[in-house]
C-alpha cells in the first residue's frame, strides 16, 4: 500500500506539494509555539549578584492555583526581618545573608540598566571584590561598581548625588568593586544600616551551604523547617527568577500567552490542513471513482488515502519542525522589543515541541484524509462516476445541519455569552466564536459560493465570453471554490479580530483618560516619588492640590462558571479627599470619599466579573500577596482608563516594594496662572533627579504608550499566526488553480484564446476575493460586538476604516495574484499536450 501510495505521491505531486506545504508551515508554526511553552515553564536568565549562593530564599512571588500556570504577583514580595535568623540554624547552612534591594538614581551616571543600592553584607553573594578604596564603614559612605563608576566619572574620595524615591542625598565614594558578572543592573552598596534604614523588610535571604551539602536538599530542608511564612527556596537556574523580578512575571506571562496561543495555533493549523487537503483529494474525484469502478472497496480506498497522508504528514512534520525552533526565537526577539521579555531572555531547547508538532500533524493529516474521502470512498462505482464528472448540486442533510449548527453555536458564544458571562472568560468566549462561526461557513460554503456567484452574475455577465464562463465555472464547481475562500476568510476574520479589538479598548480607555484627568499637572518620576515630594509641591505658590497616586495590580478573586479564580486587576491607590479635583472616574453609585482603609471603588466591570456591587464583600490579594476582604464603596465607568481597582494610597503603598508614589495630580487654585505655576513646578523638579513634570496631554499619552507595549503583545503573538494563514491562503488558491490545467486546455480547443481563459480567471478572483471578504467580515462583526459589549459597554466597536481599507487591499493582492499567476503557469505550453496529460 506504501509502494502505491507513493507512487501516486510522485504522479501528482501539484496536489501533494501543496498538502506538504500546508503541514510544512503548521509544523513550524506549532513547533514555535510550543518552544516559548517550555520557555515559560523552565527558561531564564542567569544568576548575577546571587551567583555564589548555593540557594536563596524569597517570598512566594505567585498565587497557588489548583490548574493551570500560577497567577504572578506584581510587587517583590519581603520577607519578615527575622527569617535570615531562622534560616541559618536550618542544619547544612554555613551562612545566612539577609539582602535589602533598593532602586535608587546617580544622576552622574548615564542612562541605562538599572541601579540598586543594597547593605555591604550581601557583597559576598555575587561576589563582589573591592578594587579599590574600601568597604562603607559609616552614613553617607558607598560602594560603586566599577562600569557604574566609570559611566558616572567618579572614584575614589569623590562625592556623588544618590536619590531614593527622586530625594537627592550626598554620599562620598569609599570604594570599588567588580563581580563576575554584571549586565543586568549596576551595583551601590551602603552599611547594613543605612540599607535597613530604606526598607525594614528583606528583600532575600542568600544561603551559603555547607561543604558537601546538595543545594536542592537544602532548600527542601529550609522550606520545610520554616514554614509559618509562606517562602520558596530557589537553586540554579531558579536563583534568577528571585533576583530578577522581572523573569518570573516574563516567565508566568509566557506560559499563560503561550498556552493560549498554541491552543489556537492547532485548532488553526487543523482547519486549514483539513481545507487543504479535502481540496486536494476533490480534485482527485475521477481517479478515486474509476477506482471503486474497477472493484476496490472503500476500505481499499481509504488504505490508499491514509497512506499518502501518512507519508506526506511525517515528511511536513519533520521537516517543519525544524524552522519552527527558529521562529521561536524570531518570537523571542519581537516580544523583547515590545518590553514583554527581558533582552537575554533565553529559550529552552528540546525535542518536545517537535515531537508535539508531528504528532499534531500526521493526527490532522489522517483526520482530514479520512472525512475528504468519505464521500466518494462509501459512494455506489456509478453514482462516485457521476460525481467525478460533476460536483453534486446539494449538500447532505448531516452537513447542513452541522454548518447550521457551528453557526448557531457560534452567534451565541460571540455575543450572548459576554453578556451572561463578564470579564475574560466572557471575553475569550466571544474571541474563540471566529472557529466556531468559520467551522459552519466552511461546512455551507459550496451553498454561499453559489449565493456570491448569482449576486456576481449580473455584472461578469457584462463580459460576455469571459464573464459567462466565470459564473458558469463559480456556478459548477462551487465545492472546490469554497475550499479556495475559506482560509481567505478565516485570515480577513482573525486579522479583523486582533486589529479591532485593540482598537476598541484603546479608542475607550484614550476618551476616558482625556476627559478623566482634570489634573492642570501631572508629575512622575522613573523609580518612583517619596512622599516628601507631593508636600513639596502642595507648597508651590498657585497649587490648589496635589493628590498623589500609587499604581500597582491586585488579584481578585471571582467565580468562572464552578471555580474560583483570581484575576489580575490594574489597581490606583489615591488620597479621596482631593480626587475630585484631579480625576473625574466617572461614577456610578456611592461616593469615592468612602475609599479609605479597607473599603475600596471597583469598575462597572470589575463590579459584574466579581458579582460584587456597592455593599457588598471581595476577596483580594494586594500588589505582594497579601490577602484581604475589601468592601466596595463606589463603582465607576471609567476602568480602561484607570484602572479596575480604585484604593486609598496608604493601603495600595503599604503592599509595594517601595511605598513610594507613582505620580502627584496638581491642580492649580483659581486665577493662578497656570504658565507660572508649571514654570515653579519646573523648578521644584529641578532639584529632585528624575522627577519630570507633564501635561495633561502629555499624561495620557504616556497612558496610551504603556497600552501600545501590551497591545505589541498581541499583534506579535498573533501576528505569525496570520503570516501562516497567508501562506496556507496562497499555497490553497495556486493549488486550486494549477489544477485546472486540462479545463483551460479544453476551453481553448474549442475555440477560446488565452486572453479569454486570462480574464475568466481574473474576474472568478474577484468572485472569490469578494466572497472572502464578505464572509471574513462577517463572522468578524459577531465577536467584535460580543468584545466591545465586554469591555466598553458599546454594542459597536470602534474600526479604523484605513486600517481596515489596507487588510480588505491586502486580501486583494493575495487573492488575485496568487490565481493570476497559477493562471499564467496553468496556460504555458500546447493545449494538447496538457489534455492529454490530464486524461
Amino acid at each position: 500500500m506504501f509502494s502505491l501510495a507513493w507512487s501516486t505521491i510522485r504522479a501528482r505531486r501539484g496536489g501533494f506539494v501543496a498538502a506538504f506545504v500546508a503541514l510544512f508551515s503548521g509544523a513550524a508554526v506549532i513547533t514555535a509555539s510550543g518552544v516559548l511553552l517550555e520557555s515559560g515553564l523552565r527558561a531564564g536568565v542567569t544568576a548575577e549578584r546571587y551567583a555564589a549562593a548555593t540557594a536563596v530564599v524569597g517570598g512566594r512571588q505567585a498565587h497557588v492555583v489548583a490548574e493551570g500556570p500560577d497567577t504572578p504577583f506584581a510587587e517583590r514580595v519581603t520577607l519578615p526581618a527575622d527569617v535570615a535568623e531562622r534560616v541559618a540554624r536550618v542544619p547544612g547552612v554555613a551562612k545566612a545573608v539577609p539582602e535589602r534591594t533598593v532602586r535608587v538614581t546617580v544622576p552622574s551616571a548615564a542612562a541605562g540598566v538599572p541601579v540598586y543600592a543594597h547593605g555591604w553584607s550581601s557583597a559576598e553573594l555575587a561576589p563582589f571584590s573591592l578594587t579599590g578604596g574600601r568597604q562603607p564603614e559609616a552614613p553617607g559612605e558607598a560602594v560603586l561598581d566599577q562600569a557604574l563608576a566609570a559611566s558616572a566619572g567618579l572614584s575614589v574620595g569623590d562625592t556623588t548625588t544618590i536619590a531614593v524615591g527622586s530625594v537627592p542625598s550626598e554620599h562620598r565614594v569609599v570604594g570599588l568593586v567588580s563581580a563576575p558578572a554584571l549586565t543586568r543592573q549596576s551595583a551601590v552598596f551602603v552599611t547594613d544600616a543605612a540599607a535597613g534604614a530604606l526598607t525594614d523588610r528583606i528583600t532575600a535571604v542568600g544561603v551559603l551551604g555547607a561543604p558537601g551539602v546538595d543545594a536542592d536538599d537544602l532548600a527542601e530542608r529550609i522550606t520545610s523547617t520554616v514554614t509559618d511564612v509562606p517562602l520558596t527556596a530557589y537553586t540554579g537556574a531558579g536563583i534568577g527568577d528571585v533576583e530578577f523580578l522581572d523573569v518570573g512575571q516574563a516567565r508566568s506571562l509566557l506560559t499563560i500567552l503561550s498556552s493560549s496561543l498554541m491552543g489556537t495555533v492547532a485548532m488553526v493549523v487543523l482547519f486549514v490542513v483539513s481545507s487543504t487537503l479535502g481540496l486536494s483529494i476533490q480534485q482527485r474525484r475521477r481517479e478515486l471513482a474509476v477506482l471503486r469502478a474497477i472493484a476496490a472497496t472503500p476500505k481499499q480506498v481509504h488504505r490508499m488515502i491514509g497512506a499518502e497522508m501518512l507519508l506526506v504528514s511525517v515528511a511536513g512534520g519533520v521537516l517543519g519542525s525544524l524552522p519552527g525552533f527558529a521562529v521561536a526565537g524570531l518570537l523571542r526577539d519581537g516580544f523583547a522589543a515590545a518590553g514583554v521579555l527581558p533582552p537575554d531572555f533565553t529559550l529552552a531547547i528540546s525535542p518536545l515541541p517537535a515531537l508535539a508538532a508531528l504528532l499534531l500533524c500526521v493526527l490532522g493529516g489522517l483526520t482530514a484524509g479520512y472525512f475528504a474521502a468519505r464521500r466518494l470512498a462509501g459512494a455506489n462505482p456509478v453514482d462516485a462516476l457521476g460525481e467525478a464528472a460533476v460536483e453534486p448540486a446539494d449538500l447532505g442533510t448531516t452537513r447542513r445541519a452541522f454548518g447550521v449548527g457551528f453557526i448557531a453555536v457560534g452567534l451565541v458564544v460571540g455575543t450572548v455569552v459576554p453578556l451572561l458571562v463578564p470579564g475574560i472568560a466572557g471575553m475569550s468566549g466571544a474571541a474563540g466564536s471566529v472557529l466556531l462561526l468559520m467551522v459552519g461557513t466552511a461546512m455551507l460554503g459550496p451553498h454561499l459560493m453559489r449565493v456570491a456567484t448569482a449576486t456576481a452574475a449580473p455584472l461578469l455577465n457584462r463580459s460576455r465570453i469571459s464573464g459567462y464562463l466565470a459564473v458558469a465555472n463559480t456556478g459548477a464547481n462551487a465545492r472546490r471554490l469554497s475550499g479556495a475562500v475559506v482560509p481567505l476568510a478565516l485570515a480577513v476574520a482573525m486579522a479583523s479580530v486582533q486589529l479591532f479589538t485593540i482598537t476598541t479598548a484603546d479608542a475607550a480607555a484614550a476618551d476616558q483618560v482625556e476627559a478623566g484627568v482634570t489634573a492642570d499637572f501631572v508629575l512622575a518620576g522613573p523609580s518612583g516619588l517619596a512622599p516628601e515630594i507631593a508636600d513639596a509641591v502642595r507648597r508651590v505658590p498657585g497649587v490648589r492640590h496635589a493628590s498623589p497616586v500609587v499604581r500597582s495590580q491586585v488579584l481578585l478573586e471571582q467565580r468562572v462558571f464552578d471555580q474560583v479564580e483570581a484575576e489580575p486587576a490594574a489597581a490606583q491607590g489615591i488620597a479621596p479627599e482631593h480626587v475630585g479635583d484631579t480625576a473625574d472616574l466617572g461614577v456610578t453609585s456611592g461616593s469615592l470619599d468612602d475609599v479609605r482603609g479597607d473599603s475600596i471603588a471597583l469598575s462597572t466591570a470589575a463590579a459584574e466579573s466579581t458579582g460584587v456591587g456597592v455593599g457588598g464583600t471581595v476577596r483580594a490579594f494586594l500588589g505582594d500577596g497579601t490577602g484581604k476582604d475589601l468592601t466596595v464603596v463606589a463603582l465607576y465607568a471609567n476602568g480602561l482608563g484607570f484602572g479596575d481597582v480604585t484604593a486609598s494610597r496608604d493601603l495600595l503603598a503599604a503592599h509595594t516594594a517601595t511605598g513610594f508614589d507613582d505620580s502627584v495630580l496638581v491642580s492649580t487654585a483659581d486665577g493662578a496662572d497656570s504658565a507660572g505655576v508649571g514654570a515653579a513646578l519646573g523648578e521644584l523638579a529641578s532639584k529632585y533627579p528624575g522627577l519630570a513634570v507633564l501635561d495633561r496631554t502629555a499624561f495620557a499619552g504616556a497612558v496610551r504608550d504603556a497600552r501600545d507595549q501590551q497591545s505589541s503583545t498581541n499583534l506579535i503573538g498573533n501576528g505569525f499566526l496570520l503570516l501562516y494563514l497567508v501562506i496556507a491562503v496562497v499555497n490553497t488558491l495556486v493549488m486550486a488553480t494549477g489544477a485546472r490545467r486540462r479545463e483551460f486546455a479544453m476551453l481553448r480547443l474549442i475555440g477560446t484564446n488565452r486572453r479569454h481563459v486570462s480574464r475568466m480567471m481574473t474576474l472568478e478572483a474577484g468572485i472569490v476575493v469578494g466572497a472572502a471578504v464578505v464572509i471574513g467580515t462577517t463572522v468578524a462583526v459577531v465577536p467584535l460586538i460580543g468584545i466591545s459589549v465586554a469591555t466598553t459597554g458599546r454594542v459597536l466597536p470602534t474600526v479604523d476604516p484605513v486600517v481596515y481599507g489596507v487588510m480588505v487591499l491586502l486580501t486583494a493582492v493575495i487573492g488575485f495574484s496568487s490565481i493570476v499567476l497559477a493562471t499564467r503557469s496553468a496556460l504555458r505550453g500546447r493545449p494538447v499536450d496538457a489534455v492529454g496529460a490530464g486524461a
